[in-house]
């Protein structure tokens, strides 16, 4: 009895053939049905109104990545205050030395003194880093690497390292604390009075 049924059901699904296909288009053609146009102002359809929530829940979820954004990426907090190890590397002459810098002042601006009591200052702008000495004529630039490290070049008009005059040099820097001293000065850098 199941199989019947289950016959009966495909049977019923299947296409009948169209016989007097003609006639029968015709004879619809001819009929019009109740209704058949729309008459102006019928209010049996009405539209089914929009729900506002998928909007929100969109302009929420943008407004939260554009938060994440700007706390996590946009605002890495790039703070140049405190000591940093400055490794100096110039190929004429072929020489590596270092230098601790104590930054003092802000995150965009201030002062610092080295590890032979000489004073300059500094900016910072977004990664990018300027530092100047007020009596040597040693400009260093450069950029944060990361909120720890920072890289760059310097050049310098009256440094002599080993009896050679030095002119530039590459560095990096490391950011040894807020709190950390700077280190004993190198007797083998000679820096020279501007003229």
């Amino acid at each position: 009895m199941t199989l019947t049924f289950m016959g009966l059901l495909q049977v019923s699904t299947m296409p009948v053939a169209a016989a007097n296909t003609t006639e029968q288009i015709a004879s619809a053609n001819a009929e019009q049905a109740p209704s058949f146009i729309e008459e102006e102002g019928d209010s049996s359809f009405q539209p089914k109104k929009k729900s506002i929530i998928p909007i929100i829940l969109i302009g929420v979820g943008v407004a939260a990545v554009v938060a994440v954004l700007f706390l996590v990426v946009f605002k890495t907090k790039y703070d140049i205050v405190g000591t940093w190890d400055f490794n100096f590397t110039s190929t004429s002459p072929a020489h590596t030395w270092t230098w601790s810098l104590l930054f003092q002042g802000d995150k965009k601006s201030g002062t610092f003194i080295d590890e032979f009591n000489d004073m300059g200052t500094y900016k910072v702008d977004n990664k990018d880093v300027a530092i100047e000495y007020d009596e040597w004529d040693i400009k260093i630039t450069g950029r944060f690497d990361n909120k720890d490290k920072m890289s760059g070049s310097a050049t310098f008009s009256d440094l002599t390292i080993g009896g050679m005059d030095v002119t530039s040099a590459t560095w990096t820097a490391t950011h040894m604390g807020t709190t950390a001293a700077i280190s004993k000065p190198q007797a083998a850098v000679e820096k020279k009075a501007r003229k």
